[in-house]
């Protein structure tokens, strides 16, 4: 299913009420299964990151938006096959595209 990306999830950190948001937000689009980290504290981001990867078992891409530079998350990928790749984003985001196969 193709999500209008007018349509897809916005970033959210902090939930109505005030309360943090406590998980990654995902949807699929045709590029790929996107995961919006954005907001959530370490190791979150990392530890949602990898789990998703691991759900994937080598199928598609997986997008990440991301609001800083994942350093820690790039040999993990590298560990077990995958790669990551920067792609242009909006200010204060950082999209990356990850794929099988490194």
């Amino acid at each position: 299913m193709t999500a209008d990306p007018a349509s897809a999830p916005q970033p959210c950190a902090v939930l109505p009420g005030g309360a943090p948001r406590s998980g990654p937000r995902r949807w699929q689009e045709a590029d790929g299964e996107h995961i919006d980290v954005r907001g959530l504290q370490p190791p979150q981001p990392l530890v949602d990151i990898l789990r998703l990867v691991q759900q994937m078992a080598g199928r598609g891409v997986v997008l990440v938006h991301h609001d800083r530079d994942p350093v820690l998350l790039y040999p993990e990928l590298a560990e077990i096959g995958w790669s990551a790749e920067r792609l242009a984003s909006e200010p204060g985001e950082l999209l990356l595209r990850l794929t099988p196969g490194a």
